[in-house]
């Protein structure tokens, strides 16, 4: 219960639409640390009720083997054991989630497109070298570099003239949709940077809401219609707050077999 309460507080934490690349790698360490912590005996006593061990129990006289059982000299090894298994493994998987090759390159990559806004950069190249082995040919690099030393005036012009309570850009999506004409490669690079799954739980979740559509409906559904149907499931927000009514009314007033048919509806 202890172990999955907290798992399951970074798995909510996850899931957030505004969690960036930053939170997600933040939040996996802190449980990391957490775990780590809590499988020294010292700093794990008091955190349940005190252990009984059960009864022992000899197998079906058909399960019986040449193996011999292992006799606990006390309820707390025997615990102990099970308690220090779950929580290196927990821990290792964890580990291997969020320690991939890219995951470095990719916190470097929000680093670069958070420190911009805030301010000019300071001449050096190694960002270039990171904007290039995660973009390869999809960015004009030399025009990024021209916009590097604008984009941080900008924003605090943007700030201070619609009066942004805010004093220091902290997430990506405060400059998604800020300076797009203006600054069209800075653009191009949140806009590849966001499309990479664990870079937010949005595209994660159009990926699982996929995958649960294309198998439920796989035998009837065309390549057009699965793309309508996740697009209407990205794009669920802005749909809630159309009309509905005059969309059928569109729908029916566009030729007249369908005024004939739907006449009673307008």
């Amino acid at each position: 219960h202890l172990i999955f309460t907290d798992t399951e507080k970074l798995s909510c934490a996850l899931q957030s639409s505004d969690c960036c690349l930053q939170d997600v790698f933040c939040a996996a360490e802190a449980i990391i640390y957490h775990f780590r912590r809590i499988q020294v005996v010292q700093d794990n006593e008091g955190l349940t009720e005190k252990p009984i061990l059960p009864r022992l129990r000899r197998p079906p006289r058909r399960y019986e083997s040449n193996t011999i059982p292992v006799n606990y000299a006390s309820c707390e090894d025997f615990y102990q054991k099970q308690y220090v298994e779950t929580l290196e493994i927990i821990i290792n998987m964890l580990q291997t989630r969020f320690t991939q090759k890219n995951f470095k390159m990719l916190c470097e990559v929000e680093n670069f497109i958070l420190n911009i806004s805030n301010k000019s950069p300071d001449g050096s190249n190694d960002y270039i070298k990171t904007i290039m082995d995660f973009c390869h040919d999809d960015i004009d690099i030399e025009r990024l570099k021209s916009e590097a030393f604008m984009i941080s005036d900008f924003f605090k012009v943007v700030i201070n003239t619609n009066q942004m309570k805010i004093k220091l850009i902290t997430k990506i999506s405060t400059v998604c949709e800020i300076g797009q004409q203006m600054f069209q490669e800075f653009d191009k690079l949140i806009r590849l940077y966001l499309t990479i799954p664990i870079t937010t739980a949005t595209s994660e979740r159009a990926f699982s809401a996929l995958n649960r559509v294309k198998n439920t409906l796989r035998n009837s559904m065309t390549q057009s219609r699965l793309n309508h149907c996740l697009l209407a499931h990205i794009y669920k927000e802005k749909l809630d707050k159309i009309d509905r009514n005059q969309i059928m009314s569109t729908f029916i007033s566009s030729n007249e077999q369908r005024q004939a048919l739907f006449r009673l509806m307008l």
